[in-house]
């Protein structure tokens, strides 16, 4: 008789089965204490005592505590500050033989359909990144960079120009929120702009008109990161 590996002896201990008898048939049962255990780590969390503060006063419409005295936001359970906890919880839905090794999109549309803590899209990105199988098996999608092409060095002031956004600022009474930066690249002039993120790209084409065109012409190139705005029709 072939012997049993020692692997999956250990795996059925973990699964803590049991036969109750009913009758003359068995059931098979498999209890997993996951709630219980995030229940019992609720109750020693300050993070779920801040939220249940909040929930006295008011603050925090969108979480509940139900019948037996576990917190949830909406429909998701609440996962307290235990490391220990959201790590197990993390492997589950990454590392299981169950799971395909998702990336952390896909692991965070999955997981917070059932589970809410703070930073939690941060954690799952972490989690994917420092995934060893992950880095060794899945490539890259992406056409190749290529070498490093320094720029050429402009000829006149304002030939050539670069432009980037700070965000991200303390609103304003008009309303503006961040800055668009216009920069020669010859002279390292530069203009700052007052704008709101939420510009289209039209306001900003009548923005460029406004405040650089009207001064100096129209550049033969522009520099820029790969923003929505910039990939436009600019």
């Amino acid at each position: 008789m072939e012997a049993v590996p020692p692997e999956l002896c250990q795996e059925m201990g973990d699964l803590r089965l049991e036969i109750l008898p009913k009758g003359m048939l068995n059931e098979l049962r498999v209890q997993y204490n996951l709630k219980d255990r995030i229940r019992n780590a609720q109750l020693e969390c300050p993070e779920i005592w801040e939220i249940r503060e909040l929930m006295e006063r008011g603050k925090c419409p969108d979480f509940r505590e139900d019948e037996q005295g576990v917190y949830w936001y909406k429909d998701r359970i609440c996962v307290p500050s235990d490391s220990a906890l959201r790590q197990e919880i993390l492997e589950e839905g990454h590392d299981s033989k169950y799971c395909i090794h998702p990336g952390s999109t896909k692991m965070y549309a999955d997981m917070k359909k059932q589970f809410w803590w703070k930073n939690m899209k941060a954690d799952i990105a972490g989690h994917v990144t420092r995934c060893d199988i992950c880095n060794r098996v899945k490539a890259e999608h992406q056409r190749p960079i290529g070498l490093l092409k320094p720029l050429d060095v402009p000829v006149w002031k304002w030939e050539s120009i670069s432009m980037d956004f700070i965000v991200g600022l303390p609103r304003t009474p008009k309303g503006h929120d961040s800055i668009w930066v216009i920069v020669d690249r010859l002279t390292k002039v530069a203009h700052f702009i007052a704008m709101r993120i939420d510009y289209r790209v039209d306001k900003l084409a009548d923005l460029y008109i406004e405040h650089i065109l009207k001064l100096h012409g129209a550049p033969t190139s522009i520099v820029s990161d790969h923003g929505t705005q910039y990939m436009s029709k600019f």
